[in-house]
């Protein structure tokens, strides 16, 4: 039984974690009345390590690191939206996944269950995960079953950088959602290299890395391999499923969350000459793990594998009198294999043994074409044939195929010193099969325009545009006997808009190194994908819903002092359900926070010259969460939550030995995520590295 004071103890310190966010969003809101501004000679600057996005004409994933000042957050892709990155330096403490360093973004909601290494998604805006693509080295890791991206998969140790576009896509994104989009780029071979590395920390968490790199002439290659394992046995309050009876709340264990993973890479780059360049990723991901149910059902037996194979092939040739454009081509296979034992039928699938596979090949040809630095034109043609299948074949799904063309072209103008237009433009065509007397199941275009106006200081920045959302093929199929499919579903589709500001102060301001990124934005959608049970116990999906979303968001930073930063993100968002008929009071949309604040205080020393004690650094960061909704009628409510992290480093020899410790939910706040899901309180983890 839990004792009452416990109790009292967690609500209080749940209660001071909230009190001081709240303290720490007024302080740094306070202290950025104005923003910081790069040299004026280089506009596209970004916030994170002091990073340039390159120009028309270059290779957009090449990253140099010319000081580590901070930057106002102009994502490289398409700079004329809203967006941010995280640089190397976000993504090396010990103990971190995907999930946690997504959660600081503004826009950013991040659903997760289990504790070290288990299942997340993201969605930006108030989309959901279906309707937020995630791209890892350019290739979509999003399934056309449940249409989701599990970011547990995401190997943080080979990331250079994460670019986050949080209302509106770029070109490279076969995908034009509400959701933007999201890009893991992974670190490129430049010359000879190694490392490795080792962590341990709580939940029984352990993981290890080696990678090695070599160039010679022409060639460069790297290759890496890690593995990582966690038990996930955490205490957690059960509540019996009564919330307002505290009399038969217990302190129990997590059960059946243990997960095993190993992940391999490899990349290698061939410089053809002439500025010509191939790239070449190949990746293998295998994991093995227990499949948690609900807290007041856990499962005993239910036993989960996935296996994921990964290869791109990507060519850029420069053209041109003066090599001022540029022709690319990629092309890229990913194969996702799922397996699900269930001998007790604890999961409710009907079948002891459920295996799903996914294959996608897809090929890109596209271009840029830059004429006398006024106008940049890219034209793209994307071509993919994905298919699903399924054992036991009992269903539709294992059959299921998806043709997918899409032709879009952007383009940018500049009218004038400061101002400057963006359009972009596609058409989609999806061939499934389910009507076979058209070519395309679904034909759509969408698109986008924009205005950026300003100085290198203070720039002003506005989007509108359409979109749409193709059921996945699970959706048209069916998944099982109990999740029918619907082959007359309609794309979701509706429009966005964003306004905004980014500013940054130049050098020689009085506030050093402070930046400034505020956006309002808004989004409508109709034919949402609903479903509903039919009398004879299965469930059926359906276009019925209508939404609509508005908010605001905050990114802003400055340099306290010479080795402490500050950093604040937050997101105000009041998601809407305006169905026609809506048969519950409640019209606010379930598992979205209305709220969301994340500060961050980072501080860091460098020692000057050979010393071999090289430097340290230290952070604190927080994430404060309002409460939600559990459901559509607004019965079941997520209760606030906050937590509060602790980052330190110690470096030797140069930075070529680095200690890291980082500790999870300092105050030990009781948290869920999904209802029943609870997840893990304080932890410790320790990492130790070495690169060369």
């Amino acid at each position: 039984m839990v004792d009452s004071s416990d109790r009292r103890s967690r609500r209080r310190r749940s209660a001071g974690v909230a009190c001081w966010l709240s303290l720490a969003a007024c302080s740094a809101v306070a202290a950025l009345p104005a923003a910081r501004a790069d040299d004026p000679r280089r506009p596209e600057a970004e916030q994170e390590g002091g990073r340039a996005a390159a120009p028309p004409g270059t290779d957009p994933l090449e990253v140099r690191v010319e000081g580590d000042r901070m930057r106002a957050p102009a994502p490289p892709k398409d700079r004329s939206v809203a967006g941010s990155v995280l640089g190397r330096e976000r993504l090396t403490g010990a103990g971190l996944g995907a999930a946690d360093v997504l959660r600081t973004q503004p826009g950013v909601l991040i659903i997760e269950s289990g504790g070290f290494g288990g299942p997340a998604t993201a969605a930006l805006r108030g989309a959901t995960a279906t309707q937020t693509p995630v791209y890892l080295a350019g290739v979509r890791l999003n399934d056309d079953v449940v249409g989701t991206a599990d970011l547990s998969l995401v190997p943080l140790w080979l990331i250079e950088r994460i670019e986050i576009y949080r209302g509106h896509a770029p070109i490279e994104a076969d995908r034009l959602g509400p959701g933007g989009a999201i890009f893991f780029e992974p670190r490129r071979p430049s010359r000879t290299t190694a490392g490795a590395g080792a962590m341990a920390g709580s939940l029984g968490a352990r993981r290890g890395w080696a990678f090695a790199g070599a160039s010679a002439g022409p060639v460069s290659a790297i290759v890496g391999v890690s593995a990582e394992a966690a038990e996930n046995r955490y205490a957690f309050v059960n509540d019996g499923g009564t919330l307002f009876d505290e009399s038969d709340d217990t302190l129990e264990r997590r059960q059946n969350a243990d997960v095993r993973t190993i992940d391999a890479w490899a990349l290698a780059r061939v410089e053809l000459g002439g500025g010509a360049i191939v790239d070449v990723i190949a990746n293998g991901t295998g994991r093995e793990q227990g499949v948690p149910r609900l807290a007041l059902l856990p499962s005993r037996e239910a036993r989960g594998e996935s296996r994921r194979a990964l290869t791109s092939v990507a060519a850029r040739v420069p053209f041109g009198g003066e090599a001022q454009h540029t022709l690319e081509a990629r092309t890229s296979f990913i194969e996702a294999r799922s397996e699900v034992h269930d001998p007790l039928f604890e999961l409710a699938l009907l079948t002891p043994e459920l295996r799903l596979a996914g294959r996608r090949l897809e090929q890109t040809l596209g271009a840029t074409l830059s004429f006398a630095d006024r106008l940049r034109v890219r034209p793209v043609l994307s071509v993919a044939r994905e298919g699903i299948s399924r054992a036991p074949d009992d269903v539709p799904l294992a059959r299921a195929r998806r043709s997918f063309a899409r032709g879009a072209v952007s383009a940018e103008a500049r009218l004038g010193e400061g101002l400057a237009l963006h359009a972009l433009a596609s058409g989609e065509c999806h061939a499934t099969g389910a009507d076979r007397e058209r070519p395309c199941d679904v034909l759509v275009p969408t698109g986008r325009v924009g205005v950026e106006a300003g100085s290198d200081r203070l720039r002003l920045l506005a989007t509108v545009g359409r979109y749409v959302r193709v059921p996945t093929l699970g959706e048209v199929y069916g998944v099982s006997g109990v999740v029918h499919g619907n082959a007359e579903l309609a794309p979701e589709s509706g429009a966005t808009i964003e306004a905004g500001i980014r500013a940054q102060t130049g050098r020689g301001a009085v506030l050093r190194g402070a930046f400034i990124d505020v956006f309002a934005f808004g989004s409508a959608v109709s034919g949402l994908v609903a479903y509903e049970r039919s009398g004879q116990g299965y469930v059926n999906p359906y276009n019925v819903g209508r939404a609509r979303v508005v908010g605001a968001e905050l990114l802003a930073g400055v340099e306290v002092t010479r080795f402490l930063r500050a950093e604040i993100a937050a997101t105000l968002l009041d998601p809407r359900d305006t169905t026609p008929g809506r048969t519950t009071r409640n019209d606010l949309l379930p598992f979205r926070s209305r709220l969301v604040v994340a500060p961050r205080l980072h501080a860091e020393w460098k020692r000057p010259g050979g010393a071999v004690f090289s430097g340290a650094s230290g952070e604190i960061r927080a994430v404060y969460q309002s409460s939600r909704y559990a459901d559509p009628a607004g019965l079941g409510v997520i209760a606030e939550q906050a937590t509060l992290d602790l980052d330190a480093e110690a470096r030797w020899l140069g930075g070529h030995l680095a200690v890291r410790g980082r500790v999870a939910d300092l105050l030990d706040a009781r948290r869920t995520d999904v209802v029943g899901f609870p997840l893990p309180g304080r932890s410790v983890f320790f990492t130790l590295e070495s690169t060369w």
